[in-house]
């Protein structure tokens, strides 16, 4: 899904440099009121994104597609849980998994990633995480799941050092995962 957030008019309002995520920079921030005025800044652009988000092009078929086969799937954001239930019910999204900033660590760091696979009960090399950026990618690998980038039918906008699946259309991923599949299942 396409959480449609302007993160240069999040970074301007707030002051944030580039080199660091937004939650990451709310973290350097000295005092305890300025991190609460951050937060609040984020959620006002998560909750104005909710409500103006979109599906990517053949996520919506390949989501559904997925849910409908049993695949597990669940998503995993650094946005609020509020935000991303209102994104999750204004797409009409099946009932899945959601685990959001309040749940655990975020992305970068693999533990929303890890709490899926131990509640579904599955070894993390047996599954595939898809994100659009760098803490997606990095979320997976360190996760030791398989990292797929989706790039919406263009090239990766960095260059990345590991060994990763990239994805220009949705409905790839359903070729992709059945391989895995497959594969895993061949002695």
């Amino acid at each position: 899904m396409d959480s449609r957030l302007d993160f240069t008019a999040m970074r301007a309002e707030l002051g944030a440099p580039e080199s660091l995520g937004l939650l990451e920079y709310v973290e350097t921030l000295s005092s305890e009121s300025a991190r609460h005025e951050a937060m609040a800044v984020i959620h006002r652009h998560e909750l104005a994104g909710a409500e103006a988000a979109e599906w990517m092009p053949t996520a919506e078929e390949a989501l559904h597609a997925l849910h409908q086969q049993g695949t597990p799937i669940a998503i995993v954001t650094r946005n609020s849980r509020h935000a991303a239930q209102i994104t999750m019910q204004r797409l009409d999204m099946p009932d899945i998994p959601l685990k959001a900033r309040e749940d655990a660590a975020p992305k970068p760091d693999p533990e929303a990633l890890l709490m899926v696979a131990a509640e579904w009960n599955i070894d993390p090399k047996h599954c595939a995480y898809v994100g659009d950026f760098h803490y997606d990618i990095q979320a997976a690998q360190r996760a030791g799941m398989m990292p797929v980038l989706y790039t919406q039918g263009g090239e990766p906008r960095e260059n990345y050092d590991i060994q990763l699946q990239v994805l220009g259309d949705f409905r790839a991923l359903l070729a992709l995962l059945h391989e895995q599949s497959d594969s895993s299942s061949t002695p």
